[in-house]
């Protein structure tokens, strides 16, 4: 009996964890890196109403 409820359990935690319910670290680095690296690109144009040019 003992054997049979740890076999349903080992077989439903592979499932889950096969099917990608649960997010590995690796995975999370990996998003967090592109939404990073789309930031970065993501940039403003500057703010020239306080601009006075070059003055030597």
């Amino acid at each position: 009996m003992k054997r049979t409820i740890m076999g349903v359990m080992l077989v439903a935690v592979t499932a889950l964890s096969l099917s990608g319910c649960f997010e590995s670290e690796a995975e999370k680095k990996a998003k967090e890196q592109q939404e990073a690296s789309e930031k970065f690109w993501k940039i403003t144009p500057p703010d020239e109403s306080q601009d006075q040019g070059f003055k030597p």
